[in-house]
């Protein structure tokens, strides 16, 4: 027969122990079997001498228990802090990307301000620009010009992307000079830093105006950097002639 542990000298601990056991026993009888069970079983008496020989480390779990459950109770805390910051995070990925975009967008804007500047300039020094190239020169009568574009799309001649083409030439210029033996046109396209491409229009537009006006037309491309060599094959082969035209008082910062 199974001995009951002596419980006349619990320890306090053991005391409120067996107290909420027998109260938990009485509220709810469908555990009362498998406790009772559990108390008359032979090993008890040598579980609760085991609890008393280690009550301070038992103490000492128990304080440690509750580290680990208020950490626990932080844990949804913590991970709503996690969330937060990933939002944080995520959303200054979206700002420093738009903020990207944006620089890029502004650098584009500079740098076509600063290409209708050059532009502007070397219309205004047009003569000084194609010195050398032509005599005296003068612009063109752009007003007379778009409407011969005009005429030209509405008799067929022309498609309406060519007639937008001949509206975006940068600048048309004649020679103002008497004794030529015939008139004479220059288109120039103008770039700060050119590729093929812009060679390829200037070519293009020149052949363009002198199509539509019946006058010989040179094609040229006015630009402020250096350029590689390679591009002055590219300019032949297109029958485009490179114009450098710095301007030591023109800041472009």
């Amino acid at each position: 027969m199974t001995t009951l542990p002596d419980i006349d000298n619990l320890i306090p601990q053991e005391a409120e122990l067996v107290r909420r056991l027998v109260q938990e026993i009485a509220w709810y009888p469908q555990i009362r079997e498998p406790v009772l069970r559990f108390l008359m079983a032979e090993d008890f008496p040598a579980l609760v001498a085991l609890v008393r020989q280690n009550a301070a480390n038992i103490e000492l779990i128990l304080e440690r228990l509750g580290v680990v459950e208020e950490a626990v109770a932080r844990i949804p805390v913590i991970e709503e802090t996690v969330a937060r910051l990933d939002g944080t995070v995520e959303g200054l990925s979206y700002t420093v990307a738009g903020l990207g975009r944006s620089v890029r967008v502004l650098q584009g804007h500079v740098g076509k301000m600063r290409g209708n500047s050059y532009e502007d300039k070397c219309r205004e020094q047009i003569a000084a620009v194609l010195d050398g190239y032509i005599s005296r020169a003068v612009p063109a009568d752009r007003e007379r010009i778009n409407a011969l574009l005009v005429n030209a799309r509405h008799a067929g001649q022309i498609t309406r992307a060519e007639l937008i083409d001949g509206y975006n030439v940068d600048i048309i210029a004649r020679a103002l000079d008497d004794h030529a033996a015939a008139e004479m046109l220059a288109v120039a396209e103008v770039s700060i830093t050119f590729n093929r491409r812009d060679l390829e229009t200037a070519a293009r537009r020149a052949e363009l105006i002198g199509q539509i006006t019946g006058v010989a037309t040179a094609a040229y491309l006015v630009t402020h950097h250096d350029w590689p060599e390679a591009m002055n094959a590219a300019a032949a082969d297109l029958g485009v002639t490179i114009i450098s035209y710095p301007l030591e008082d023109f800041v472009f910062e």
